[in-house]
């Protein structure tokens, strides 16, 4: 099994245009040679800093600055598939048109790549 993970920021006010994209997906994904599971994960921008803020100083917030994030909405897709193979020909089939409508709601900073969990086990 591979673990496929792919990670995007939708510009503010078009995160919804994106997850619709994404969840739109979901016909093709399951009629898809080796396919097995897919979540999707759109975060909840600003949500962990208010909760933390109540917890820390001014001070400590001062002195522990996060570079700072893309302006966008962040995405996570994880995928599994039976082989690494059949992710990529599932991509190269499908519609470029449609593809393209997606492409002006997005930030430049991506990643997809396939991964290994190395999650300790027992």
């Amino acid at each position: 099994m591979q673990m496929y993970i792919a990670t995007l920021f939708a510009k503010h006010g078009a995160e919804d245009d994106v997850a619709a994209f994404y969840q739109g997906m979901e016909d093709q994904l399951k009629g898809a040679k080796g396919f097995i599971s897919r979540q999707i994960f759109q975060a909840q921008p600003g949500r962990m800093f208010d909760i933390v803020k109540n917890y820390i100083s001014e001070e400590e917030l001062a002195a522990n600055k996060e570079p700072p994030h893309p302006p966008g909405v962040h995405f996570v897709i994880l995928e599994h598939w039976e082989d690494a193979e059949d992710r990529v020909r599932f991509s190269r089939s499908l519609d470029k048109a449609r593809s393209a409508a997606l492409y002006p709601n997005l930030l430049p900073q991506h990643t997809h790549e396939f991964y290994t969990d190395i999650t300790p086990t027992g």
